[in-house]
């Protein structure tokens, strides 16, 4: 991919929002592209953990696989954002699986190129402190929602934070393409598939939202999920 390109991406990353332009250029330089289908794994747990990725398009997920082979799901990540972070926080091997939910371009750089330039941009290790500090407190709130919320305020949860996420205002709602199929959503929420095709449908039969596999609309204000 043309350096020139790279940095119109490398605009669009919060994290990089108004860093010297010689800092971006310099990053463009030290990245790797690749295009992945969804499904495939980026890493998984034990895996070395020295690079950084910067996600171009498509989706993201991020999850915990336990033992007994059982899910939890961390992040659900989309363009603009960054993943791989263990790599600039000294750990070696990666804890979470990285998996691609819709077809991905993935930039990636390696940990010591990333902490060299963090080293010559303060304004880049500023952001990067901010950017974790965040990432950790939608972890928090990610885990007190599935220990404290039912199972239908789990998915309404979800449903706002994936719509504010993803979403486009309309006249009359919000939209969003595509959808999640069921399974997904309830690998997202830790509910039964069973249960959000019934949230669903009881909010389709409301009036509140309509969907398939290639769309969601919520009608009115997203508060209304909150």
């Amino acid at each position: 991919m043309a350096e020139k390109t790279k940095i119109w991406y490398l605009q669009n990353f919060n994290l990089l929002a108004g860093m010297n332009q010689n800092i971006k250029m310099e990053l463009a330089e030290k990245t790797t592209d690749q295009a992945s289908a969804k499904k495939d794994i980026i890493y998984f747990p034990e895996e070395p953990s020295n690079t950084i990725y910067f996600l171009k398009e498509g989706k993201i997920k991020i999850y915990r696989l336990s033992e007994d082979g059982k899910t939890t799901t961390l992040h659900l990540l989309g363009p603009g954002e960054i993943f791989g972070e263990s790599a600039i926080l000294g750990q070696d091997t990666h804890d979470n699986v990285a998996e691609v939910v819709e077809d991905a371009v993935i930039c990636a750089v390696d940990k010591h190129d990333f902490q060299d330039l963090m080293e010559k941009s303060p304004q880049l290790a500023i952001s990067v402190n901010k950017f974790i500090g965040f990432r950790l407190r939608k972890i928090q709130s990610h885990v007190e929602d599935l220990v404290f919320k039912s199972a239908k305020d789990r998915i309404l949860a979800f449903l706002h934070r994936y719509v504010s996420t993803f979403g486009k205002q309309m006249v009359d709602g919000w939209m969003v393409r595509p959808f999640l199929t069921h399974k997904e959503i309830a690998d997202l929420t830790a509910t039964a598939r069973q249960t959000v095709n019934q949230v669903l449908n009881e909010l389709a039969d409301d009036g509140v939202i309509s969907f398939s596999r290639r769309f969601l609309h919520i009608k009115g204000d997203l508060n209304q999920f909150q």
